[in-house]
């Protein structure tokens, strides 16, 4: 993970300016509206793993929860401090690897994952230990790049369709935006993982189902069409087979509750 921080780190500016843009916009608009169908109350208990920015951190100290956003980039959570409090937000961020956060004491309502499993080499055990921070039929928001994405984006965008089929071979991308190696994920594995951190699955979402593999930037920055394309999202991000084949899988997973045998003798 630390060769990934760096990387991190020298991509700042590359990373910023991608969340500054309509698809960047759209990627967190996306994902906000799809976790609102579950999170409904504020005053919840919510940590933010991998929280770069501070962008979906800032969202929910908005509303009235109560955030802690974590990183290992020292840059990004400085910008995130920085952000909050121009913003008069109260959010306790922490510069921290996510192994030695999980280890502390402390549990949550909710816990964002949101692009992370990528850039860590065991992230099953990852899940699990996000799972033992979780309370009681607590919520997790997970989001992973989709391995059916990258094959669309070789064949549909860059037109190569050589580098299209070499794609279904691996499971390796890479980001040009934090300029990386990152590793997909097939929801039938982020299920499995799921499952055995004690989650259930109770929604599959999309996210870029169709909006990702538009090549024509231009039009994604006229404002009107970027609303209506982002109302199209909203609609097709529940629906197969359009968030199938989307860039980025997004799962809604609640912690199960253990029922343990009771000893009883009459």
């Amino acid at each position: 993970m630390a060769s990934k921080t760096a990387s991190f780190s020298k991509s700042i500016q590359s990373y910023l300016a991608y969340t500054r843009m309509p698809w960047g916009q759209l990627f967190y608009a996306t994902a906000w509206h799809q976790i609102d169908r579950f999170l409904e109350a504020s005053g919840q208990s919510i940590l933010d793993i991998g929280s770069g920015f501070g962008i979906t951190s800032s969202e929910y100290a908005r509303r009235g929860n109560r955030v802690t956003g974590l990183d290992p980039t020292p840059e990004m959570i400085e910008f995130a401090k920085q952000s909050a409090s121009d913003n008069h937000l109260s959010i306790d961020y922490r510069v921290s690897t996510f192994q030695e956060e999980l280890a502390l004491p402390g549990r949550y309502d909710w816990i964002f994952c949101h692009n992370v499993l990528e850039y860590v080499e065991e992230p099953g055990d990852l899940l699990k230990r996000i799972g033992s921070k979780q309370n009681g039929r607590g919520y997790l928001s997970l989001i992973a790049h989709n391995p059916v994405g990258k094959v669309m984006k070789k064949a549909v965008i860059v037109k190569d369709p050589e580098e299209a089929l070499h794609s279904l071979e691996s499971d390796q991308e890479y980001s040009s935006v934090i300029q990386t190696d990152i590793t997909t994920y097939p929801y039938e594995r982020l299920q499995q993982w799921l499952q055995e951190a004690g989650y259930e699955v109770l929604d599959r979402c999309g996210i870029h189902n169709i909006y990702g593999y538009i090549a024509d930037n231009e039009i994604k920055r006229q404002e009107e069409w970027h609303r209506r394309a982002m109302k199209l999202e909203f609609e097709l991000g529940h629906l197969s087979p359009y968030r199938d084949i989307a860039v980025f899988t997004h799962l809604i997973a609640r912690k199960k509750i253990i029922a343990y045998p009771t000893n009883s003798k009459g």
